[in-house]
């Protein structure tokens, strides 16, 4: 598996926090699928917006009708969640600017919930107040954004489900704390409507997840040297073409192109199925060696290119003998193996296209001719081509 694929798409990080990895994460599924279903409508600007004026406006109608402590506090409390929802959109629009993936998961889904909590008790609090105005206007405006959360919020289901209860539970709390007999109809219908909303979830996630996944393997056949399951060429430079930096100022790569010293007479001695196995191994101990975000691919034969976001030249230098030390590794069992890197540092990365990319890939081969004519198994540097 390579560390990204590339989807066109604004897209947040995985949870860090593990209830809410819990709670919208299934491990199952491959990461850029998790975080596809995770990025859905349900937390996206033009959602949150519908969302948060709907239930401001019902707060600014209770505390009118009602100038009293409680209704004052769900408008404060509505208030806050509110603001900082929009902020925390904000944010993630600004780091989409420069980055394709946003960081702020945890906080938008923590805050999602509260303020679904908040809304779910102030249309208990409508209930009770025997208000009939705030009645009419608070329940099937609940049961609307519930139902709205079950069809927007669906690539989650367990979240979906705990911001409906979030959103409805409450209501039906407060049933037998008003007098009017009439209104036990809601304790009656909740299991068909929990239910109801729980099928349609889980019927709506199945649908996106397998059209996710067909597009996945697609993409992943179409990306991927089918080997070493790294990128492959055109994969690498759709990958390599999409990052930008993460802020305004430059933003520093460095890329690194490596070949196998030795392979082809482990080919001759061994066999094609061994040098095989080797360059699998080979891809192993770059995807332990490498972080995540990392483009790495097998550009052919025994030679590979990796990308390296946001390094400062001395770290590439360092991460380059940590690969030529963990492929040394492996030369006890096939003697004479090893590895040269050549190493190309970019100051900034920042509007790169592919004529600069496919000149930092010759000069980065320069500079392997180089470490290969010095002696092997090391790694040579070269600036950036003027």
């Amino acid at each position: 598996m390579p560390h990204r694929m590339h989807e066109h798409q604004h897209l947040f990080w995985l949870p860090r926090w593990r209830f809410m990895q819990w709670l919208l994460c299934d491990s199952r599924l491959p990461e850029v699928i998790q975080q596809r279903l995770l990025s859905g409508p349900s937390i996206q600007s033009s959602v949150m917006w519908s969302g948060t004026l709907s239930s401001l406006l019902m707060t600014l109608v209770g505390l009118y009708r009602h100038q009293e402590p409680l209704f004052l506090l769900w408008f404060l409390l509505t208030l806050v969640f509110s603001s900082y929802r929009v902020w925390l959109h904000y944010c993630a629009q600004r780091q989409w600017r420069t980055q394709r993936v946003a960081t702020l998961s945890d906080q938008i889904h923590l805050t999602n919930l509260l303020w679904s909590a908040t809304t779910g008790l102030g249309t208990a609090l409508c209930l009770l107040s025997g208000d009939a105005v705030l009645q009419v206007l608070s329940i099937p405006s609940m049961v609307v954004m519930a139902t709205a959360t079950a069809s927007f919020a669906h690539g989650t289901p367990r979240f979906a489900m705990l911001q409906i209860l979030l959103l409805d539970l409450p209501l039906k709390l407060a049933v037998p704390f008003q007098p009017e007999p009439w209104f036990w109809v809601f304790l009656l219908q909740a299991p068909f409507f929990w239910m109801a909303m729980h099928m349609m979830i889980h019927a709506l996630h199945a649908t996106s997840t397998q059209a996710l996944l067909g597009e996945y393997h697609s993409r992943r056949l179409a990306s991927l040297d089918p080997l070493t399951e790294l990128l492959n060429r055109d994969g690498w430079f759709r990958e390599a073409l999409a990052i930008r930096g993460a802020g305004r100022g430059p933003f520093p790569v460095s890329l690194l192109y490596t070949d196998l010293d030795g392979f082809k007479g482990i080919n001759d001695t061994y066999g094609h199925t061994v040098g095989d196995d080797v360059l699998c191994q080979v891809a192993d101990l770059m995807r332990e060696t490498y972080r995540r975000h990392d483009i790495l691919a097998r550009w052919g034969g025994d030679e590979f290119v990796i990308l390296l976001p946001g390094i400062d030249p001395e770290s590439s230098r360092v991460s380059a003998q940590r690969l030529i030390d963990a492929v040394a590794g492996i030369s006890q069992r096939y003697p004479g193996l090893g590895l040269s890197v050549g190493v190309v540092h970019c100051a900034d990365w920042r509007g790169t296209d592919r004529a600069r990319l496919e000149s930092l890939l010759s000069q980065a081969d320069r500079a392997l001719y180089q470490a290969k004519h010095h002696g092997k198994g090391r790694f040579e540097e070269l600036g950036e081509p003027a």
